[in-house]
């Protein structure tokens, strides 16, 4: 096994606070990656690619049907990789031979100029296909988009002037079409995303939605309120990469301490988070030590050994909040967020409401490339809910169609608040 598989697992093992004088011997190994990412010479960029290559072929949990492909990805871009003479160039190409792999998680750091926008966190449309058209099935709030007035149940026709589909190739399968139909919704960096759409009612528009990718968010990483029901709401600003998240959740909560059922908003998690913040959160539902996720890394070591492992969070806090609970999510809850939200249902300490989730494949781990010092962000740990369903395809047990509720303001919200007052019917409060 590689040396760069060997810290690879070093890393893993840390984050499970288990052999952790191991993997502080390992530290001294990799300080020569915080030097700054070069192009380097034709023969450092043709090993790094290699590594790159071998890396993902031997420790990327989702390589599945693509193995085939992936098996002529150095063939095909070595020309490329010989070429690429700037930082620029050479981090393009990485991440076109990584975009053969169709997934949102995987990142290439620092991001080629010309690269596609990140999915959920600058997805301002979400679109699936229904019946040969593409069909837009959610709307990020206070988004360029959400600004434009698209609406769930708008078609999409066009994409930068051309038949939506048209850049997909005609074989592909299903996930792939969705993957490549959300990229180009997504558009690339510093560039605008021209759309052309029909609504229901057979009206045809041109929407422009500007490069900036701004969102209308709180700058506090926590909101909480009070909700005319009498129930109360905490939300996150896409702030689960913030350990004073939190600090601020525990105020939050504290403030809302007495009402009589709470909503816990996650659909605002797109960038993902730490594993720090998500315990914390959760660590204020339980009144007991328990599992809220499944971890599964194939191949540990050698190919017939594979490590399992259910993580569990544990109370904290100077109470928990017994009373009923439903948790938001939808398509920019992702990652972390999609494990709170897994998390909760696998606990049995909450109703979960909304849509389909980011779709974020597993774990990340970061690989330094050894002569240019490019970072590589890979999947290389699988993640379940205890039932045995990947995270990735988990579903919301209480599923909202927004195409149905087109207009409707907050239609999400006002099911979970229905659902919220069932919980506590049946609670006798």
């Amino acid at each position: 096994m590689s040396e760069c598989i060997l810290n690879r697992r070093q890393r893993v093992l840390q984050s499970l606070f288990a052999c952790c004088a191991a993997w502080l011997l390992w530290q001294p190994a990799f300080s020569e990656n915080s030097a700054a990412p070069r192009a380097g010479s034709p023969e450092d960029r043709a090993a790094d690619f290699d590594q790159m290559w071998r890396e993902v072929n031997e420790s990327y949990v989702y390589l599945g049907v693509e193995a085939e492909s992936w098996r002529d990805v150095r063939r095909k871009f070595a020309a490329q990789v010989e070429s690429a003479n700037t930082i620029d160039s050479w981090t393009s190409v990485l991440a076109s031979a990584l975009a053969e792999l169709a997934d949102f998680h995987i990142e290439v750091d620092p991001r080629p100029s010309d690269d596609w926008r990140p999915v959920p966190t600058c997805a301002m449309v979400w679109a699936e296909w229904r019946n040969g058209e593409a069909l837009v099935t959610g709307v990020q709030p206070g988004s360029n988009a959400a600004r434009a007035g698209i609406l769930p149940g708008d078609i999409i026709l066009k994409i930068g002037g051309r038949d939506v589909g048209a850049d997909i190739p005609e074989n592909a399968a299903f996930g792939l079409r969705s993957h490549l139909l959300l990229q180009h919704l997504a558009g690339r960096r510093d560039s605008n995303v021209d759309l052309d759409l029909r609504t229901p009612d057979k009206a045809v528009r041109s929407v422009r939605l500007a490069s900036d990718c701004k969102i209308d968010r709180p700058e506090a990483l926590v909101s909480s309120r009070r909700l005319p029901s009498g129930y109360g709401l905490i939300r996150f600003n896409n702030s689960f990469g913030n350990a004073d998240t939190v600090t601020a959740f525990d105020q939050a909560l504290a403030t809302l301490r007495d009402v009589p059922g709470l909503i816990v908003d996650l659909r605002d998690i797109p960038s993902g988070g730490t594993s720090t913040v998500a315990l914390g959160v959760l660590g204020r539902f339980v009144a007991r030590r328990a599992p809220y996720q499944m971890h599964r890394i194939p191949n540990f070591g050698r190919p017939d050994v594979e490590r399992v492992w259910l993580e569990e969070v544990t109370p904290r806090g100077p109470f928990q909040y017994t009373k009923p609970v439903v948790v938001l999510a939808d398509h920019w809850t992702g990652s972390m967020g999609e494990g709170v939200a897994v998390g909760f249902d696998a606990l049995h300490r909450a109703e979960v409401v909304g849509t389909s989730l980011g779709r974020l494949n597993g774990s990340v781990q970061t690989v330094t490339l050894e002569h240019t010092h490019v970072k590589v962000n890979i999947p290389e740990e699988q993640i379940f809910h205890v039932n045995g369903t990947p995270r990735h395809e988990w579903n919301p047990p209480v599923l909202v169609d927004l195409v149905a509720e087109r207009g409707q303001s907050d239609a999400e919200l006002a099911v979970a608040e229905k659902v919220l007052r069932n919980q506590l019917v049946k609670s006798g409060r």
